[in-house]
């Protein structure tokens, strides 16, 4: 499952069969837009529901950068496809479930932006 799932499905839609969309990721990264009015304006906030909003928003510029550095390896490897990793179901997205997101290797190597539920502590 990825978060907000319908917005990553058209995120991933446009990166294979837009390479204009692919070119302003690139240049919306590289100005340092933050990532909400990116998805903005891509055109694609009606996508993002407010809980998957709210997500973006309690990110820690660190986690902001290892996101945007993800994104463009995978652009350069000319994927085509948000490296997300999310074991939420819709339903705990929908229900505002604490989340932890992290940039973590994958068993390639590559960088994969992942998406956890909160441990209680």
């Amino acid at each position: 499952m990825n978060p907000g799932a319908g917005l990553i499905t058209l995120v991933n839609a446009q990166l294979q069969r837009d390479p204009a969309f692919v070119r302003q990721i690139r240049e919306l990264h590289a100005a340092g837009v933050p990532l909400l009015d990116m998805v903005d304006q891509l055109g694609l906030g009606g996508a993002m529901s407010d809980q998957v909003r709210a997500i973006v928003q309690r990110l820690t510029p660190s986690d902001v950068d290892a996101i945007r550095q993800a994104t463009l390896d995978m652009l350069d490897r000319a994927e085509n496809q948000m490296p997300v990793d999310c074991d939420l179901s819709q339903q705990e997205i929908d229900s505002g479930t604490p989340v932890t997101v992290a940039v973590l290797p994958d068993t390639t190597g590559s960088q994969t932006i992942t998406v956890r539920a909160a441990r209680a502590s």
